[in-house]
């Protein structure tokens, strides 16, 4: 739920380091933040998350705007720190460890059913390329608009729609 009306203030006390605001800031958008970093096949998520709070909080006096501004910014925050990780594995790369979802068992319900069921969506973004699969989690799980996803992904808006209908493109044809 948006801060709303409230924003100002909590992003004034934020600036002036009142631990009260940066708390609700981080309830507002860490959920989203974290769910897109996932999206996006994070080795560590949780890990970029923190680091992405920590530029916010280095870069929060340079920042001018709206909660929808601040919404966006720190999603390019996101972005940014992602495809940091991305260059630093290209020069330490990680030995994978076994696949939880081999390991499963066969019959799941509950809660486990519905990880598995993020096994799968998963298995399905991962035949996307990151920059179609971020638009995706952008424009549809996180609702940005076409403009706003341009400028987290430092594209045209020309440039995202062809993106997003390559991406709608390839789910299509790994669904059908």
């Amino acid at each position: 739920m948006p801060i709303g009306a409230r924003f100002p203030q909590v992003l004034q006390a934020a600036a002036d380091g009142l631990e009260w605001a940066w708390v609700e800031l981080y309830r507002e958008f860490s959920p989203s933040v974290l769910r897109f970093l996932r999206s996006q096949g994070a080795t560590e998520p949780e890990d970029l998350l923190a680091e992405c709070f920590v530029q916010i909080v280095r870069n929060l006096p340079t920042f001018v705007g709206d909660e929808a501004g601040f919404r966006a910014w720190t999603f390019t925050i996101a972005r940014s720190r992602l495809a940091d990780s991305w260059r630093r594995a290209g020069r330490r790369p990680v030995v994978p460890v076994a696949d939880p979802a081999e390991h499963a068992e066969e019959t799941i319900s509950g809660p486990e059913e519905a990880l598995m069921g993020d096994v799968a969506i998963a298995e399905i973004l991962n035949q996307l390329t990151p920059d179609q699969r971020a638009v995706i989690a952008l424009r549809f799980v996180d609702r940005f608009s076409l403009a706003e996803t341009a400028d987290i992904l430092g594209r045209s808006e020309g440039a995202v729609k062809l993106l997003q209908h390559r991406a709608i493109k390839a789910l299509r044809k790994a669904l059908g």
